[in-house]
């Protein structure tokens, strides 16, 4: 058999292997020619296995200076492995770009001889465009030289950029009047103060359902007879109600003349979030609100860890830096704890990796039903976990972590499985006047791995 043999048969095995993995796969030579894609890659980048195969990856970069570097730098046979993910702009077949979280490097053979790259690939774009958008509302939302007006303007151009939809409206609805309080417009054709009847709006549906309404393309949609789109034509629309303590206000809406991709949930809940904040901009609330309503974010964006369901670890560590930041303004207290599956690479070796995802989201289905409303749990990384309790003394903390462990023990999942046990690690610590979020956490840590060496399954705190 040749070598040109065996590398197809390479190939073919390579295909068979990841043709069913959810992530995109890509399998080059050595010369980086593209001789194989699974299922999730063709959806990607939406190529064909004829259209791509034998072609250079290049025509995957968005930026061929990406290509160059990446050759340079991963892509060769003297490169050093690296298991580090990083992101990379890339393009599809239809000129689209996006941004792929990938890793990968070398496959060798049984002899340790170099013979294809890979790469693995996932598409971030929705998670970091939604992590930009929180960042630059936190920015807004926290600028002390804003006006009231400078602020809804700011966010009503924040939703225009990350939705993609260029006619922004902040709005006053009362009975059936519906005032422009302030926009944004490409033809500066809508200003404050101007007055229409609210049932010739889409906002009309929002405060029928009293909650988010978004229509992508509306003309071929349930609603094409509705009179919003009869008189302005407008073909995409998002919009939620906007509530002034606790009392239905108006709307913040985004749309187009142009249809657009189906919203998501994450559009859904950006959008969610937005209007909480333009509520709280209205009411003018206190330092205490603002925190309350900044912790409301946090909650929007726990689904950002698939698996859990929790508060990813950027987002976590933004919450203890405001959290620290208003308690030591206002002589509150936080108590932060770190907490860390017991034995759960021995649980991944036993009984596979799907039952360790089970278990992470398990514990993040406990948390969503036991966790009390004010304390804040976040995935750290891996199977470690970390959660902020404001203004909580140690026994109230003590008391929640307990319940939470004890629930965990008796889960489904250690009767689904003979020989799963499921119990915890905790290190528990409060703030002090001197700490900064690096030294909160590492003394947490330093108690979790006090816990671990006196026998796991326990709490140890200062």
């Amino acid at each position: 058999m040749t070598n040109e043999m065996l590398s197809g048969l390479d190939t073919q095995t390579l295909a068979h292997v990841f043709e069913h993995i959810d992530m995109a796969v890509v399998v080059a030579t050595l010369e980086r020619k593209v001789v194989c894609m699974n299922a999730a890659a063709r959806t990607l980048f939406r190529y064909s296995h004829a259209e791509i195969y034998n072609q250079s990856t290049a025509l995957l970069y968005a930026d061929q200076d990406d290509f160059i570097r990446l050759g340079q730098e991963r892509f060769n046979t003297r490169a050093n492995d690296s298991h580090d993910s990083y992101i990379v702009r890339y393009m599809d077949a239809a000129g689209e770009s996006f941004q792929g979280l990938t890793s990968g490097g070398l496959i060798k053979n049984a002899q340790g001889k170099p013979i294809f790259f890979v790469a693995i690939i996932q598409d971030d774009s929705a998670r970091l465009a939604a992590e930009e958008t929180l960042n630059r509302l936190h920015t807004i939302t926290s600028s002390r030289q804003l006006t009231f007006q400078e602020r809804i303007q700011a966010i009503l151009e924040l939703g225009t950029a990350h939705f993609g939809l260029p006619i922004g409206i902040f709005s006053k609805i009362s009975g059936n009047e519906y005032r422009v309080q302030q926009a944004v417009h490409p033809d500066q054709a809508l200003a404050p103060g101007m007055i229409f009847d609210l049932g010739i709006t889409y906002c009309s549906l929002v405060y029928q359902a009293d909650d988010v309404q978004g229509f992508s393309h509306v003309s071929e949609s349930e609603i094409v007879t509705h009179p919003c789109f009869e008189n302005f034509g407008l073909e995409a629309y998002l919009g939620a109600p906007v509530f002034v303590d606790g009392e239905r206000y108006g709307t913040l809406n985004f749309s187009s003349i142009c249809p657009t991709s189906h919203f998501i949930r994450q559009d859904i809940e950006i959008l969610r979030l937005l209007a909480e904040w333009v509520g709280h901009e209205v009411a003018r609330e206190q330092d205490f609100n603002a925190l309350e309503t900044a912790h409301d974010q946090m909650e929007v964006l726990a689904n950002t860890d698939s698996l859990t369901g929790l508060a990813s670890r950027s987002c976590i560590e933004n919450a203890l830096r405001d959290q620290m930041t208003f308690a030591l303004k206002y002589s509150k207290s936080l108590t932060v704890a770190i907490m860390d599956f017991d034995h759960f690479k021995s649980i991944n070796d036993r009984f596979g990796h799907q039952v360790g995802d089970e278990v992470l989201a398990c514990f993040g289905e406990l948390v969503s039903v036991m966790g009390r409303k004010g304390d804040f749990y976040g995935r750290w990384g891996g199977e470690e976990f970390i959660v902020l309790f404001p203004d909580t003394n140690m026994a109230g903390v003590l008391i929640a972590l307990n319940r939470l462990m004890d629930s965990l023990r008796q889960s489904d999942l250690s009767e689904q499985y003979q020989g799963l046990k499921l119990t915890l690690s905790v290190g528990v610590t409060e703030m002090s006047q001197h700490d900064n979020p690096e030294t909160i956490v590492q003394r947490a840590d330093r108690l979790l791995y006090q816990a671990k060496a006196q026998g796991r399954d326990q709490i140890q705190h200062d």
